[in-house]
């Protein structure tokens, strides 16, 4: 876009251009204190409280009290595609896709300056061959290596979901993948339970969402009959008889794992929210729940068994942010004794149970042991190892600064040869050693988390992207690997147009540093730190101002010196409400051309105006319900503003040319299901173009909202949480929540006089001059929207106006009749 602050819930694109005006005559349808490298080193990871409530001080460097979580930040939630089938997704052939990193984040702090790849939820080595093993990644997919790590190939962009819940190979034949969506821990619902017979290349879905329930957590084959497969599951304990055609739930009510016994796979354990640990004997028909020393249900409980030793359990019971304690049979689980009592077992997983949290035994020795925590810098522990079945333990996670590991464990898996695969939020380790040393294997995983999206206004190569616990790395230049900036979660970012190094970075609840090459300043304001406000918080430039930010909590504050140095710079709050009564803002545009005129779009679903940045006006009349996620501003009309809504259905996209007195609905064709959780317009065209980032990709739309088209080409499936166009190179960049950073060139415009080149009788051509003549030629097309401007040729007798006629005769005369909009649809 060319300056500074025109971006997503925060932008409009700035500059003057050309464009048809309204009544066009058409007749074709259609951080810290200052110096060098500093960074925030809170913890605060995962997805966390979505809004802070008033009166909660949070200071940047402490951790703040959380509240019962999780509150899903709702930019991650997606959604699954609507109506997919393998190979059969609609695609708009003009645009190609190009993924632009980050793989991997480099020099990323908490993994010892090494690599982040991207939160991994679930692991799944090859039985017999050490170098090949999958990957679920938490919104990227499902990855294969067949080289111990060092390469990574994603294998579902093409699926319906990307946000990989559970990973599990058939025992007999492990080129039988079986891949479940959904993430339990971090809120998002998936597109259900998807198979390949070929090891990741082809897939079909065998269990829908109603069948399997929309988050999938566990996944057990039956090795001595395959067909039976067996779930834990959002929806209960699911399971099927017949290789996935039906499916039965014996048990309802969420289930964190599914166990077999290694010996007699008709023994069936599971661990169930709020009810404990369960054992069936008859192969998952019927279960009795166990006692014999455990605590009462809890809303997590973690679960491992020995595979040398069918009788031998490990069970973490989780409340919330702390653990309950964990728990050991030797028996099957008629009795169990409390281990770790008195170590950093005993609290592993706090003050994040609820998220970070994992129980593992050596299938080859029952006594050695493995939870997995937060981390032990700032918490109780990381990755801790017992090697006397849980009387003591060590922990592995933190040696010399080269080998750390990743904060935020998830998931842990054996191989053969005996090693170890280890998943975090920084992506995936091995141990060849037990786990005395660990391996980093992100060097080629690209699955980040991005919340956001910065380019560059005058570099195309250099980008800024916020991402779930890793940061906000930076793109620097043609490369795929970005180094890491700030630390933690990265929010919002502003990319200062008139010096080149100057970000503008934000952590959690509106923590802002600004940066200088690598030395950072933070310039939050205390006056803030009362309000409620968002988990990632908009931070948008004045795109007529570089020294101007804005950002958002229940109010908008401003500063206008933002590049003042010896001293923090002053934040004046310039609404004392923008978002009804209890909300907080999500997204802040403002207008290119004037400072005064601002936008703000809150989690209520509320739309404040001002045209003297001072006296706001409620402009909510007409809108759907819902919270809004994005608003662009038309650089050459103020008053012209689109909003988008993180809506499924219903009215999701629409557009006010009054300043928001009222507003017309520009969703048209889009299909429910897609959730818009960001927008962008092209206004360099006669007819702006609309692009949508859904929770499945993205659609556009180049007749003014009336039909939209799923683009397919090259774009993975996957969450679009943030969209922006770069004005001057016409292309567009796309954060995703699991495949990082991608660009695009714009698509074209449509619509030409024939007075020029074009092709007489070429679709979608009228006279976009406004100017009838005997040289323009009018194309007929046999179907017309709804609503669409129509030419109708009256000597047939048609109705004026009704959708679908055209010039039947091809000739123009005095009799045919002419409907004019005041948008013409281009015909493309």
């Amino acid at each position: 876009m060319g300056q500074i602050g025109t971006r997503r819930g925060r932008r409009g694109p700035a500059g003057d251009i050309g464009r048809c005006a309204a009544g066009l005559l058409a007749l074709v349808a259609m951080g810290c204190a200052g110096g060098s490298d500093q960074r925030v080193l809170t913890r605060h990871d995962g997805p966390m409280p979505e809004v802070k409530p008033a009166g909660v001080r949070f200071q940047p460097g402490r951790e703040r009290e959380m509240g019962p979580p999780p509150y899903e930040y709702i930019r991650i939630l997606g959604n699954a595609e609507p109506g997919w089938q393998w190979g059969a997704s609609a695609v708009d052939a003009g645009m190609s896709w190009e993924f632009v990193g980050p793989r991997p984040m480099s020099s990323e702090y908490w993994s010892g300056q090494a690599n982040a790849g991207g939160r991994v939820n679930s692991i799944a080595p090859h039985p017999v061959d050490p170098n090949t093993a999958y990957i679920a990644t938490a919104g990227g997919g499902l990855w294969k290596t067949t080289d111990g790590g060092a390469n990574w190939s994603a294998l579902t962009d093409e699926l319906a979901s990307l946000v990989g819940g559970a990973v599990a190979l058939d025992p007999v034949d492990p080129e039988v993948v079986y891949f479940g969506t959904g993430d339990m821990k971090g809120g998002a619902n998936g597109g259900g339970l998807f198979r390949s017979l070929d090891g990741g290349q082809t897939w079909v879905m065998i269990g829908t969402t109603g069948q399997v329930g929309t988050r999938i957590n566990s996944i057990a084959i039956d090795p001595t009959n395959t067909s039976v497969i067996h779930l834990g599951t959002n929806g209960g304990y699911r399971r099927s008889l017949d290789g996935g055609q039906t499916w039965q739930t014996p048990l309802s009510g969420s289930t964190w794992h599914v166990r077999l016994s290694p010996v007699d796979p008709m023994v069936v354990y599971l661990a169930r929210s709020n009810q404990g640990v369960w054992r069936s004997t008859n192969g998952g028909s019927t279960f009795a729940q166990l006692g014999g020393g455990l605590p009462a249900g809890t809303s997590r409980i973690e679960l491992a068994i020995a595979g040398s030793d069918p009788d031998r359990l490990v069970a973490a019971f989780i409340s919330g942010s702390s653990s309950v304690g964990l728990y050991r049979t030797d028996d099957g689980g008629e009795t169990w004794i409390q281990i770790g009592l008195g170590t950093p077992a005993e609290s592993f997983c706090a003050p994040q149970c609820w998220y970070d949290a994992y129980v593992g035994i050596d299938p080859t020795n029952p006594d050695r042991m493995f939870v997995g925590g937060v981390d032990q810098q700032y918490a109780d522990a990381g990755i801790l190892r017992s090697t006397n079945a849980g009387l003591s333990w060590a922990e592995v996670a933190r040696g010399p600064l080269t080998v750390r590991v990743h904060p935020d464990h998830h998931t842990i898996a054996w191989g053969p040869t005996g090693i170890i695969w280890e998943g975090n939020d920084g992506g995936v380790y091995k141990s060849t050693n037990g786990g005395d040393t660990w391996q980093n294997l992100n060097a080629t995983l690209g699955a980040a988390l991005l919340y956001d999206i910065e380019v560059h206004p005058t570099s195309v190569e250099r980008m800024l992207g916020g991402t779930q616990d890793n940061g906000t790395p930076e793109r620097t230049g043609p490369s795929d690997v970005w180094p890491q900036t700030q630390v933690g979660d990265g929010g919002f970012s502003v990319i200062d147009p008139t010096v080149t190094n100057r970000r503008y970075t934000t952590y959690v609840y509106l923590s802002v540093s600004r940066w200088t090459n690598n030395s950072s300043t933070n310039i939050s304001s205390p006056d803030w730190d009362d309000d409620p406000v968002n988990f990632i918080a908009p931070l948008v430039g004045d795109p007529n101002a570089p020294q101007t930010l804005l950002g958002g909590t229940n109010r908008i504050w401003r500063t206008l010196n933002a590049t003042q140095t010896g001293s923090r710079p002053t934040w004046t709050a310039i609404s004392t409400d923008a978002v009804g009564a209890g909300s907080t803002i999500n997204a802040i545009a403002v207008a290119p051309g004037n400072s005064s005129v601002i936008y703000s779009g809150s989690r209520s679903g509320k739309v404040f105006v001002t045209t003297d940045a001072a006296t706001w006006a409620d402009r909510s009349a007409g809108l759907p319900s819902g919270q809004i996620s994005d608003i662009i501003i038309d650089p050459a009309a103020p008053g012209t503003a689109y909003v988008s809504f993180f809506n499924t259905s219903g009215t999701r996209v629409l557009r006010t040319e009054n300043f928001g007195q009222t507003w017309m609905n520009m969703t048209g064709t889009l299909p429910s299901g897609a959730r818009t959780g960001s927008l962008e317009v092209d206004f360099d065209l006669p007819v702006p173009v609309m692009y949508v980032g859904t929770g499945a990709g993205v659609y556009t739309s180049r007749d003014s909202g009336l039909t939209w088209v799923k683009d397919n080409d090259t774009l993975p499936n996957v969450n679009v949480t943030d969209l922006q166009i770069d004005r001057a190179n016409r292309t567009i960049a796309a954060a995703t929540y699991g495949r990082g950073a991608w660009r695009a060139d714009l698509l074209a415009g449509c619509g030409a006089d024939l007075t020029t080149t074009a092709l007489a009788g070429a679709p979608g051509y009228g006279v976009p001059d406004g100017i009838v003549s005997s040289d323009d030629f009018f194309y007929y097309l046999t179907e017309f929207g709804a609503g669409n401007l129509a030419v109708a040729d009256l000597t047939t007798g048609a109705v004026p106006g009704q959708a679908g006629y055209g010039v039947p005769d091809g000739v123009l005369s005095g009799d045919d009749f002419f409907f004019y909009l005041d948008l013409y649809a281009a015909g493309c």
